[in-house]
């Protein structure tokens, strides 16, 4: 079978061309420092983002957009009260006596520098945790970045693992924070 040069470069091009992918966020939180906290939670999650459907692109000409199974703010809400429920942690919504707990995720962006062929990707995340309770409040910023070097554009399960290991260490950060843990119990 013999390919002209032009059969052989459209075949090229149609390989480096990226999908979108749709991403499921189940970070893998543990919350151990918080065990013994008795003052009931009410917990908040915003997702103050400008486009809060999109994760990112898989490349630089914005190709292949990456969105989320279900909304941030509802699928990062479900893992952290599952992991305060885990810590015996009473949760609920109303008057006080409660702590108020907001979880704000200001930044959640995955980029590729590379415009043909991706070679390397970026995550990069930021939350704002403010704590309200008997009109006291804490307010404390956490961010975490991840980059690696890629042969190709990688897979919607690599992509699935990338973001969940970078918001596992994000959250895990902020809620088993000191200052945090001490406000809240």
């Amino acid at each position: 079978m013999k390919l002209s040069i032009s059969a052989v470069l459209m075949l090229l091009l149609v390989g480096c061309a990226v999908g979108p992918q749709s991403l499921k966020v189940d970070p893998q939180l543990n919350f151990e420092q918080l065990k013994g906290v008795t003052v009931p939670v009410e917990l908040i999650v915003k997702d103050k983002r400008d486009d809060t459907d999109l994760l990112g692109y898989r490349n630089a000409k914005n190709q292949g957009p990456i969105s989320f199974e279900e909304a941030l703010a509802k699928s990062i809400g479900e893992s952290l009260q599952n992991a305060m429920l885990a810590q015996d942690i009473d949760m609920k919504k109303g008057p006080e006596p409660l702590s108020k707990l907001e979880v704000t995720i200001v930044k959640l962006r995955y980029f590729s520098p590379d415009e043909n062929w991706v070679s390397h990707i970026e995550l990069e995340g930021e939350i704002v945790v403010t704590i309200s309770r008997s009109g006291s409040s804490l307010t404390k910023r956490f961010a975490a970045n991840r980059a690696q070097d890629v042969a190709t554009a990688p897979t919607q399960e690599f992509n699935e693992n990338y973001l969940n290991t970078m918001l596992s260490e994000l959250f895990n950060k902020a809620l088993n924070d000191k200052e945090v843990v001490n406000f809240l119990k």
